[in-house]
């Protein structure tokens, strides 16, 4: 007599399916993720070796090439900056403003603004800077 030795069915893993998933879920967190807020001015910030990503502030004030001043994309004067800046920022717990000036902006305007925010309590203001 005779056994019959029947080959064993190899158990295979279908993962076609499981890697489409995974394509997809991969796909997602990259779309999802990659929005930035970038401000409608055109800027070209200095750069510094030791620039830090800081997370974006509910205050911030832009100084163009033309030394145009934008507080949150919203034109303003420079005489009004420290009043509306102290009016934005008394809701806030850490006082704080970033400061993001063209390159090509006269030093003595960046001063002056500071000089300005200063005078009224604010002495938290982040320069904003690019990696080279």
């Amino acid at each position: 007599m005779q056994l019959l030795n029947k080959p064993k069915k190899k158990v295979s893993l279908n993962l076609t399916s499981l890697i489409d998933v995974l394509f997809i879920l991969i796909i997602f967190f990259v779309v999802s993720s990659t929005f930035l807020e970038q401000p409608g001015i055109k800027l070209n910030l200095p750069e510094a070796e030791t620039s830090e990503a800081h997370a974006v502030q509910k205050v911030v004030l832009y100084i163009d090439q033309d030394e145009h001043l934008f507080l949150n994309d919203d034109p303003i004067t420079e005489e009004e900056v420290a009043d509306r800046v102290e009016q934005m920022i008394s809701a806030q717990t850490d006082k704080s403003i970033v400061l993001k000036a063209d390159d090509k902006v006269t030093h003595g305007l960046v001063i002056r603004i500071m000089d300005a925010l200063r005078k009224k309590g604010i002495y938290k203001i982040v320069i904003s800077t690019t990696k080279p």
